[in-house]
């Protein structure tokens, strides 16, 4: 590991109306969290898979740091049993603390909030912003023909495949733990370094 982890973000649907699957993947994630001592950071939802996750980690006693748009800040939306919860402005503001805190992400299943996040923090590594682990639990397939989509990005030539290695994908909550805790750092060529150095080279050649 090159740096001591301490606070991992949990990316997750606020959605109950899922598969019990994928409740269960997000409570056994927030609880292997705070088996490993590791800090869950989340959007601080009390149901869902935001839930879930909270609820893991606080049978284990673990540390729990939600993070909440004033507009949402309302009865029955937040996780009450939270070590730690933080009222922002609005849903750019949350999203910014919660990569600003965590020393790596976790993506579970999830919608448009999910994936927002997911390649927002993407974008943040390939640009050379942050260089943590991103990992993928991707429970019962659910992201399979995301994954799918980014081949056809590859190939159509929006994504150099080396981008692909950004991020990893796991099947189980243990998995991602594990490639969370013996994560080694990558330098990634970033993209403007890269496009800067095309835009010289062609300056030469002309």
């Amino acid at each position: 590991m090159y740096k001591l982890m301490k606070n991992v973000c949990v990316f997750a649907a606020s959605s109950s109306m899922v598969p019990e699957a994928y409740t269960d993947a997000a409570c056994e994630t927030g609880a292997l969290l705070a088996e490993n001592g590791l800090t869950l950071i989340f959007g601080a939802g009390a149901v869902g898979l935001m839930g879930a996750a909270a609820q893991g980690a606080k049978a284990q006693d673990g540390e729990i740091i939600g993070i909440i748009p004033k507009l949402l800040n309302q009865p029955g939306i937040p996780f009450l049993k939270c070590s730690r919860l933080i009222e922002v402005e609005d849903m750019p503001a949350r999203k910014n603390l919660m990569i600003k805190m965590s020393d790596a992400y976790i993506v579970l299943a999830g919608g448009f909030g999910t994936f927002d996040e997911l390649f927002e923090v993407l974008t943040l590594k390939q640009l050379a912003y942050i260089n943590v682990p991103i990992v993928i639990v991707n429970t019962e397939g659910y992201y399979d023909n995301l994954l799918k989509q980014l081949q056809v990005c590859v190939s159509e030539g929006f994504i150099n495949r080396r981008y692909l290695s950004l991020f990893t994908v796991v099947d189980t909550p243990s998995d991602a733990i594990d490639y969370i805790l013996q994560y080694k750092r990558e330098d990634f060529p970033d993209k403007i370094s890269e496009a800067a150095f095309k835009y010289q080279t062609r300056g030469m050649n002309e």
